[in-house]
C-alpha cells in the first residue's frame, strides 16, 4: 500500500478506493441478497418448518463458536492496519502468519474437545428436540463443527481483505459460498429426501472451498504478505493477543445480545416460532447487509486515518453515515408496509402467520443495530473500546432475563426476545455518540497543534 504522492494524494486515494470498494461490494451483495432470498425459499421445500428451525438454531449455536477466537482475527486486523499504514512488511507478514497459527491451535482444540465429549452431551434436551435420537443430533453438531472451525481458520483471509482495504473481496467470498450452497440444497433437492447430515457437509464443504480458494488466489498475488511458519513471532502474538482480549470480551457480549434469540425461542416456544423469527430477520436485515457494504471498508481506513490524526475526513465521514439512516428508516417502513406481500410472495407459505407487529418490532432493532454499528465500527478501528464494552456488558447482563420476562410473562413471543435486545443495545446507541464526539475534539486539537 504503497503511497508515491503528498498527503493529499493520500487522502485522496482513501476516499476513491472507499467508494470503489463499496461499489464492488454493492454489486456482489445484490447477487449474494437474492441467492439467500432463493435459498430460505428452497430449504423450506427441502425441509419442513420444524427442522428449518433446528437448522437455524444449530447453525446460530455453532457460529457462537467465532466469537471465541479470543479476538484475533480482529487483532489481526487492526495490528495489520497500522503496520500497512506505516509500510512496514515485515511486521505485516509476522502478524498474518502469527494470526492463522494461533487460529489453528485454537481450533483443533475446540472440535477434539468436543469430539471426546459430545457422547455425555444431552442434545436433545440442549436444542429441545425430541423427534430425533441425541445419536443423530450429535453427528449433526459434530459434522458442522468441522466445517465452521475449518472455514474459522481460513476466514483470516477476510481480515487481511478489510486491513488491506479491499473490504469487497471479503464480499465476494460472501457471494461464492452462497451460490456454491444453493447449488447444494438444489441438488439435494433432486437427489435426496429431507437429510440434515448431508446438508450439513454440502454447507460446510461451500464455506471451505470459497475460502481456500480466494486465499489461494490472494496470497498467490502477494507473495510478500505468505504467511508460513518460519513467520510465527510470539512477540507479535502477544500484542495480537492483548488487543484480541478487548474485541473478544466486546464478541462475547454481542453474542450473547444478538444471536441468543433463535436458541431462546426454542427453549420457550417451539422451533416453528424459531422458523418464523428467522424469516422475518432475513427479510429486514436487507437494509442491515447494504449498511454493512458501506460500514465495513471503514473500520481500517478509520484506524488509518487515526493513526495520521486527520479529523477532517472522519468527521466528514461520521456526518454522511448519520445522514444515510434517513434513508435506512424510510427504507425499513417501506418493507413494513409490503411485508405481508414480499413475504408470501417469497416463502409460498401459509403456516407461518406473520403478524404486523413483528414487522415493527424487527424494523426498530435492525435501525437500532445500524446505529451501533456506525459508533462500534469507529471506535473499535481506533482501539477504544471501553464504554461500548461497559455498555455492551449491562446489555448482555440484561438481555436473557428480558428476553424470559417478556415471552413468559407478557406472552410477545418472538416479539419479545427482539424487544429485549433493543433495549440492550439502545446503551450505547445512546452513550457513543458522546465518545465519537470527543475523538474527534481531540484529533481536532493534536491537528492544530502540530500545524502550530
Amino acid at each position: 500500500m504503497k503511497f508515491l504522492g503528498n498527503e493529499l494524494d493520500k487522502l485522496q486515494w482513501r476516499s476513491l478506493n472507499f467508494i470503489k470498494q463499496v461499489k464492488v461490494s454493492f454489486l456482489f451483495k445484490f447477487f449474494s441478497i437474492l441467492i439467500s432470498f432463493l435459498l430460505v425459499r428452497f430449504l423450506l421445500k427441502y425441509l419442513d418448518i420444524a427442522d428449518y428451525g433446528l437448522w437455524s438454531v444449530i447453525l446460530s449455536f455453532l457460529h457462537w463458536i467465532v466469537f471465541f477466537d479470543l479476538g484475533i482475527a480482529n487483532g489481526v486486523k487492526n495490528k495489520l492496519a497500522e503496520s500497512l499504514s506505516e509500510e512496514n512488511w515485515d511486521d505485516a507478514r509476522a502478524y498474518i502468519s502469527s494470526g492463522y497459527i494461533a487460529l489453528f491451535f485454537f481450533a483443533s482444540m475446540v472440535y477434539l474437545v468436543v469430539l471426546a465429549f459430545s457422547g455425555l452431551i444431552d442434545w436433545q434436551r440442549l436444542f429441545n428436540v425430541y423427534d430425533y435420537n441425541n445419536s443423530f443430533l450429535a453427528k449433526l453438531v459434530l459434522i458442522i463443527l468441522f466445517f465452521t472451525l475449518s472455514n474459522f481458520v481460513l476466514s483470516l483471509i477476510n481480515a487481511v481483505f478489510n486491513a488491506v482495504q479491499r473490504a469487497s473481496l471479503a464480499v465476494v467470498n460472501q457471494f461464492l459460498t452462497q451460490l456454491l450452497s444453493l447449488v447444494v440444497v438444489l441438488l439435494l433437492i433432486t437427489l435426496s429426501t429431507s437429510n440434515l447430515h448431508l446438508l450439513a457437509l454440502g454447507y460446510g464443504l461451500s464455506m471451505f472451498i470459497s475460502n481456500l480458494a480466494l486465499t489461494i488466489w490472494y496470497f498467490s498475488k502477494n507473495k510478500n504478505l505468505v504467511p508460513r511458519l518460519k513467520y510465527y513471532d510470539k512477540q507479535k502474538l502477544s500484542p495480537i493477543i492483548v488487543l484480541g482480549l478487548r474485541f473478544f470480551l466486546l464478541q462475547v457480549t454481542m453474542m450473547v445480545i444478538l444471536t441468543t434469540d433463535r436458541f431462546i425461542l426454542l427453549q420457550l416456544t417451539d422451533r416453528s416460532e424459531v422458523a418464523r423469527y428467522d424469516v422475518v430477520y432475513r427479510y429486514f436485515n436487507v437494509v442491515m447487509i447494504f449498511h454493512t457494504l458501506i460500514n465495513a471498508p471503514l473500520w481500517s481506513m478509520y484506524t488509518e486515518a487515526y493513526q495520521k490524526k486527520d479529523h477532517k475526513w472522519i468527521e466528514k465521514t461520521m456526518k454522511n453515515l448519520l445522514i444515510l439512516c434517513g434513508g435506512y428508516l424510510g427504507g425499513l417502513t417501506a418493507l413494513i408496509l409490503m411485508g405481508d406481500v414480499v413475504i408470501d410472495f417469497w416463502i409460498d407459505n401459509d403456516s407461518l402467520d406473520l403478524l404486523t407487529s413483528n414487522y415493527i418490532f424487527m424494523a426498530v432493532l435492525i435501525f437500532f443495530s445500524i446505529i451501533h454499528s456506525i459508533l462500534a465500527y469507529f471506535t473499535n478501528g481506533i482501539g477504544k473500546t471501553n464504554m461500548q464494552l461497559y455498555t455492551s456488558i449491562i446489555g448482555a447482563l440484561i438481555n436473557i432475563p428480558l428476553s424470559i420476562y417478556f415471552v413468559n410473562e407478557l406472552n410477545l413471543g418472538l416479539n419479545g426476545v427482539v424487544l429485549a435486545t433493543i433495549i440492550s443495545l439502545f446503551l450505547f446507541c445512546a452513550l457513543g455518540p458522546f465518545q465519537v464526539i470527543k475523538e474527534i475534539k481531540w484529533l481536532r486539537n493534536e491537528s492544530g497543534m502540530a500545524t502550530n
